[in-house]
């Protein structure tokens, strides 16, 4: 029965779309990457996220089936390999002969700057305020160095940063015209603030901007199959009431944002505003800090700021299909919060496998004659002689009997 025939058929539909170097890109429900048969063994290697973009990296075997013409392979095995914040980055063969870039997903970062004149303060406490909130930003998001680097935790599939800018009047936009999304461009987010930063002269809605970079933040990190922080940069000025203030945080943790607050501003901004920024962050499971140094700010990225992991999975188990001339079907699934992920595998019949070679019908038979045929007519044709010699022998017996008793 040709079992190899039928398998190799099957995986070779999933070798074409699996390419010989391909790297994770963003979490797409159950993704089949590469599978293979080493006769009887198949090996199927997968990933998988759930219905909000977030890859699973913690999968148990009993949340994973596989299923032969509707009858469930209970024998199998499940091996994972994971990408982390510690290893960001790993090279992984697949069983059809390639490779896989198994990388983590950066953060979206979302930066609120209330980049309006009313930073600066006026009087005794004015100061270069915007310029420290500019600085601050760089730090957070650049390493030190000439030119700097930018910082990150995830070098493969780097963070991708939006920059959203308060309104102080009804009509105006709040991210920058040159920056007009997120981007992975970190120098592009540098030079807008450097260049083209749109500074405001009124006083600013910074709960407004906040709303919107939340929304913003957490819709980008779930197309993209990555975690969400908010940056606010501010003095706190924003009349918020109770339950305007309430209604950010209940928002934040419902999307799953973090937010990061630098407090920056004059002392008497800082000291009738500041704590609202601090219970914000803390609220989110961010940090606040008060005009914070480069250091400070480089810290709180690498303290906030996370990857979101990636695994690759292995199944392995030995196959039950035979060659028998029917189509055949196998099915993985897989259980996620979610719900049930299915991945069918059609199958096809009398294929012949490349390691088998078939003889010819007709050479066979002659073989099979010549092995079977001419012994038999050599026995027949002794037993055909014996038998001769013996009837000869008794006619011969029965004749000389016959004529003694004539002649007595």
């Amino acid at each position: 029965m040709n079992r190899i025939g039928i398998i190799t058929t099957l995986l070779v539909a999933l070798l074409l779309v699996a390419p010989a170097h391909a790297q994770s890109p963003a979490c797409q429900g159950l993704e089949v990457h590469a599978a293979q048969l080493t006769f009887p063994t198949v090996a199927i290697q997968f990933s998988v996220c759930d219905s909000q973009g977030n890859r699973i990296t913690t999968l148990d075997r009993s949340a994973v089936r596989i299923i032969e013409d509707g009858t469930p392979i209970t024998s199998f095995t499940l091996e994972s390999q994971t990408a982390h914040d510690g290893q960001p980055v790993q090279t992984v063969p697949l069983v059809n002969g390639g490779t896989f870039t198994l990388v983590t997903t950066g953060a979206s970062i979302g930066i609120v700057f209330d980049a309006s004149q009313l930073l600066n303060g006026t009087g005794a406490g004015a100061g270069d305020h915007l310029g420290a909130a500019r600085a601050a930003i760089e730090a957070f998001l650049l390493e030190p160095g000439d030119p700097p680097p930018p910082r990150t935790r995830s070098p493969g599939n780097m963070e991708r940063v939006a920059l959203f800018i308060p309104a102080d009047q009804p009509a105006q936009a709040l991210q920058p015209d040159g920056l007009p999304g997120f981007t992975q461009d970190r120098y592009a987010v540098i030079n807008t603030l450097r260049q083209n930063l749109p500074v405001r002269q009124g006083k600013t809605s910074l709960n407004a901007a906040i709303q919107a970079a939340i929304d913003a933040t957490a819709r980008d990190a779930q197309e993209n199959g990555g975690k969400a922080v908010v940056l606010v940069v501010s003095d706190g000025g924003d009349a918020l009431t109770g339950d305007s203030f309430n209604s950010l945080i209940s928002q934040a943790s419902q999307k799953q944002v973090k937010i990061v607050a630098f407090g920056i501003g004059t002392d008497k901004a800082l000291q009738n505003n500041g704590f609202r920024l601090k219970q914000l962050a803390e609220a989110t499971g961010g940090i606040y800090l008060e005009r914070p140094d480069a250091n400070s700010a480089g810290s709180a990225f690498q303290l906030v700021v996370q990857s979101q992991p990636a695994a690759i999975y292995t199944v392995r188990y030995d196959t039950r299909i035979i060659d028998d001339g029917k189509s055949h079907t196998v099915v993985l699934e897989v259980v996620t919060p979610s719900g049930t992920l299915s991945y069918p595998f059609p199958l096809t019949a009398n294929v012949p496998s490349p390691n088998i070679t078939l003889a010819p019908l007709g050479d066979v038979l002659l073989r099979q004659y010549f092995m079977f045929a001419i012994p038999i007519a050599v026995m027949l044709s002794l037993l055909l002689t014996l038998m001769s010699g013996v009837i000869f022998w008794v006619s011969s017996a029965s004749s000389g009997i016959t004529r003694g008793k004539t002649r007595h």
